[in-house]
């Protein structure tokens, strides 16, 4: 059993011009070690520091998951994820 430790997710797109498409956007979680709410992922800070109140972090189980709505269709230029 392993949890999920995220402190960013940038998606960038080739479309509308090199932009964080996943920044504020909905997202969501198998379950969340708290206050470590999925939508810290996208807050827009690239902060690997969990104290700092910047990552997501679910609990410990056995196939956690971490996902976000980008809101449209979108030709994924990057993906940048850091924990």
């Amino acid at each position: 059993m392993f949890p999920l430790f995220v402190s960013s997710l940038m998606v960038t797109t080739a479309t509308l011009g090199l932009y964080n498409a996943a920044r504020f956007k909905s997202a969501t979680q198998s379950t969340t070690y708290l206050p470590y709410y999925a939508s810290l992922a996208v807050d827009g800070y690239d902060d690997p520091d969990g104290t700092h109140g910047h990552c997501q972090h679910t609990q410990q189980e056995l196939r956690p998951w971490w996902m976000v709505d980008l809101r449209g269709l979108f030709v994924v230029e990057q993906i940048k994820l850091t924990n």
